[in-house]
C-alpha cells in the first residue's frame, strides 16, 4: 500500500465525518430558530387568549351587575303588589 492510498483510506472517511457534523450542527442550528419561533408564536397566542379570557370576565361582570340590578327591580314591583293587595 502506497502513502497516497493510505491518505486516501484515511482521509475520505475523515472528511465525510467532518461533514456530516457540519450538516447536522446547521441541521441543528435551523432546528432551534423554529423553536424560537413556535415559542414565540405560543406566547402571543397565550397573550391573545388571556386577553380574550379578560374581555369575558369583564362582559360576565356586568352582565352579573345587570341581573342583580333587574332582580332588585323585580323584587320592588313584588314587594308593591303584594303588599298593596294585603
Amino acid at each position: 500500500m502506497s502513502d497516497t492510498q493510505l491518505y486516501f483510506a484515511i482521509g475520505i472517511p475523515c472528511f465525510t465525518i467532518i461533514v456530516s457534523l457540519i450538516i447536522s450542527i446547521i441541521n441543528v442550528a435551523g432546528i432551534r430558530q423554529e423553536m424560537r419561533e413556535i415559542r414565540a408564536d405560543v406566547r402571543a397566542m397565550r397573550s391573545n387568549f388571556a386577553d380574550d379570557i379578560r374581555s369575558i370576565r369583564a362582559t360576565l361582570d356586568l352582565m352579573t351587575g345587570k341581573l342583580a340590578d333587574l332582580d332588585t327591580r323585580v323584587s320592588l314591583i313584588e314587594d308593591r303588589i303584594l303588599g298593596g293587595g294585603r
